[in-house]
């Protein structure tokens, strides 16, 4: 077995950049997965709107057909 020498031990800042690397990347997750769910719920009550309302706004029933059918990690 090799003993570490003084030098290849982690120091203090290394260990809380890895937790801030963690932390960074879960908090990332957890933005992606809000975004997601934000994205279906919207396109779910898009699809729901009346074609009066969508016609006065200029979109038509294949836009909100395409938009509505689209996969939530879609933009």
């Amino acid at each position: 077995m090799n003993a570490m020498t003084i030098d290849q031990l982690p120091l203090e800042d290394d260990r809380s950049s890895v937790s801030t690397r963690s932390f960074n990347w879960i908090s990332r997750m957890f933005k992606t997965l809000e975004t997601w769910r934000l994205r279906q719920k919207s396109r779910a009550q898009f699809a729901e709107l009346d074609s009066r309302i969508l016609r006065d706004s200029g979109i038509g029933d294949a836009h909100r057909f395409i938009e509505s059918n689209k996969p939530f990690w879609e933009a």
